[in-house]
């Protein structure tokens, strides 16, 4: 049984070799043709959302209170708004990502085009241990680092931005209601003086100045959304294609393959 293998394998040893050397050759071209990709990451701890409290700047007592670390909580906000369209979108505007991936007419379809490939090479994941890591891979791996850090920066960005909004419209609300009972005040006491009561206009008026000077320093200084524990640098090793890999792959797969049909097969064991 022995020697007949052995028979056939001597008789179609020419086979064999072309059958494993051909694909294991042309996937190490291949791997050698194929341009390089680089992967950078960045890795970010949620800050506590409880700094969006506008009283932490007067109210020393409350700051003590809070740590810097979020208790996992905000972890999905923040990896919802990285994963947002408007922070994906900002970098392709911002790296001029149409043109780097060589898309043709700057148009709106030409921008999603490079937003659904950008997409494909930049991975937003939440580890078990309430991390969130960006990464991104890209042929040039000095763009791969500054776009996982523009994409903390911009995240962070998001939020904040959503806090001044909020901040300027209740802002808004409070001079708006100050104005009024400012103005109500100043008639009653052209009238008769007599009719402020304590707690009335005039400690409304002192409980606004407070509201209105707590989101004033909220607007100059909003809350961190994000903790950075790891910046990206640019990688020095490529992450694909892996050529050692790719080849050895091939010539197990090609030598099985190859053995398979000159030992299975009846043609082969006939001729």
């Amino acid at each position: 049984m022995i020697q007949d293998i052995k028979d056939i394998v001597i008789r179609h040893r020419k086979f064999l070799f072309l059958a494993v050397a051909l694909p294991t050759l042309t996937a190490l071209v291949v791997s050698l043709i194929i341009p390089k990709q680089y992967l950078s990451q960045t890795s970010v701890l949620p800050a506590n959302s409880r700094f969006s409290d506008k009283s932490r700047f007067t109210a020393e007592e409350i700051t003590e209170l809070y740590s810097v670390f979020s208790s996992g909580d905000d972890l999905d906000r923040l990896y919802a708004t990285a994963r947002s369209r408007p922070v994906m979108m900002k970098m392709v505007d911002s790296f001029g990502l149409i043109k780097h991936y060589k898309i043709k007419n700057a148009d709106e379809k030409s921008r999603e085009e490079a937003l659904r490939i950008f997409r494909t090479k930049c991975g937003i994941f939440k580890t078990e241990y309430g991390e969130m890591h960006v990464k991104v891979t890209d042929r040039d791996r000095v763009l791969a680092a500054d776009i996982a850090n523009a994409m903390v920066f911009q995240t962070e960005k998001a939020h904040q931005d959503l806090y001044r909004d909020y901040y300027s419209t209740t802002l808004k609300k409070l001079e708006s209601a100050y104005t009024t009972l400012q103005l109500t005040e100043e008639n009653v006491l052209a009238g008769d003086s007599s009719k402020v009561k304590l707690g009335g206009p005039t400690h409304q008026l002192d409980y606004y100045r407070r509201a209105m000077t707590d989101i004033r320093m909220a607007l100059l200084n909003p809350p961190p959304a994000l903790v950075i524990l790891e910046r990206a640098v640019p990688s020095v090793r490529a992450e694909s294609p892996k050529v050692l890999i790719n080849v050895a792959a091939t010539l197990l797969v090609s030598m099985f393959t190859a053995f398979a049909m000159v030992l299975l097969l009846p043609g082969f064991k006939k001729a």
